[in-house]
């Protein structure tokens, strides 16, 4: 992380700078400037996570450079110093949403203030992320779902979130990363299970729900509630993944015209990683993903072979092949023979038969 001390006061910044634990409180940077113009330039530069700013500096002043921060660097924690504390300077800074306001001068006391401000902010910036990752990475939420389901333990299923909710995400985003979850369980669970009007009435209860709740306990109740109900309509893992295995022969049969079908591709759409659908679908079938879009492929390439009317290049891009000569090779390492002669066999056992 890196920090931003803005003050025309050599002492101050320097004190600040000598005095405060930054690289324990997590800091790898401590930057300075000397009024406020210069600190809104460094800081749009930079990018700090945190301002510590004096009120009264030449060029801007501490208000005016918080509120030009917060309208383009709207994560950052902004304290600022003054020799105020008049009720007008205070309720300006709470305007424009400045997180703390300090008094000076900077005695040992008033270090040790700022250091525990700066320890709680780490802590509820590092919680921020943690839901902004969450938030952004859907396959990483997928894979925290569907690992979830697949323990078939309700206490561990939960746990996993209450550890989330309430040590690893602040207050004000408990109730979005519950919606975010439960979307993602309700989806999860909708691939699994054939009960999905069932799925359905009970999902949509539950988010009318979670959209009046207050506290996190009654979050974190509901949650439980929901991954108990969604185990239920998922019922053995037997079930579940043979489940996503004929929905993964289902998929290949649909879409094998797609020259860009893949294990990627069929995880993607699955909401699943791809190691884990390879994996799960070759100890169900003893063969890859891969061999099983060949396989199909081919199959449909033989029915095709029998009109006379269609090269063997449309063929190709038909079933997916975007290169003749690879259709061609692996045609023939099945067949024993390529396209063109395959189809020339066809013909003269037609011709035989009739």
């Amino acid at each position: 992380m890196k920090a931003l001390i803005a003050d025309d006061d050599v002492f101050v910044r320097k004190c600040l700078l000598k005095m405060l634990p930054w690289e324990e409180l997590g800091f790898s940077q401590v930057l300075e400037a000397t009024d406020g113009t210069g600190a809104l330039k460094t800081a749009l530069n930079a990018a700090p996570d945190l301002l510590i700013s004096d009120v009264k500096m030449p060029g801007l002043s501490g208000l005016q450079l918080s509120e030009k921060l917060r309208a383009s660097m709207v994560d950052i924690y902004i304290i600022i110093l003054s020799e105020y504390s008049d009720f007008e300077f205070v309720r300006k800074a709470l305007k424009i949403d400045v997180q703390d306001y300090i008094l000076k001068p900077i005695t040992k006391e008033r270090l040790s203030e700022i250091t525990e401000k700066i320890r709680e902010m780490t802590v509820q910036l590092e919680r921020r992320k943690m839901y902004a990752a969450l938030r952004d990475d859907g396959e990483g939420l997928r894979r925290m779902v569907r690992q979830m389901l697949s323990t078939e333990d309700v206490q561990a299923c939960t746990e996993a979130f209450e550890e989330m909710a309430l040590n690893k995400i602040r207050t004000e985003d408990i109730k979005p990363f519950c919606v975010a979850f439960l979307r993602e369980l309700y989806a999860q669970t909708s691939v699994l299970t054939y009960k999905k009007q069932e799925l359905e009435a009970f999902s949509r209860n539950a988010m009318a729900v979670c959209a009046d709740m207050k506290s996190i306990p009654d979050v974190v109740v509901l949650v439980k509630e929901q991954c108990r109900a969604c185990m239920e309509l998922c019922a053995h893992q037997t079930v579940r993944t043979s489940g996503y295995v004929q929905l993964i022969d289902e998929y290949i049969e649909k879409h094998y015209g797609d020259p860009d079908l893949s294990v990627s591709s069929i995880s993607e759409r699955l909401h699943l990683s791809a190691v884990y659908t390879g994996t799960l679908y070759k100890q169900h079938k003893g063969i890859s993903i891969t061999s099983r879009i060949n396989e199909v492929r081919l199959g449909h390439a033989e029915e095709l072979l029998a009109d006379v009317n269609e090269n063997v290049r449309s063929i190709s891009q038909r079933v997916g092949y975007v290169t003749p000569d690879y259709f061609s090779r692996l045609f023939s390492s099945v067949h024993g023979m390529s396209p063109s002669q395959y189809r020339a066999v066809m013909l003269h056992e037609k011709k035989t038969e009739a």
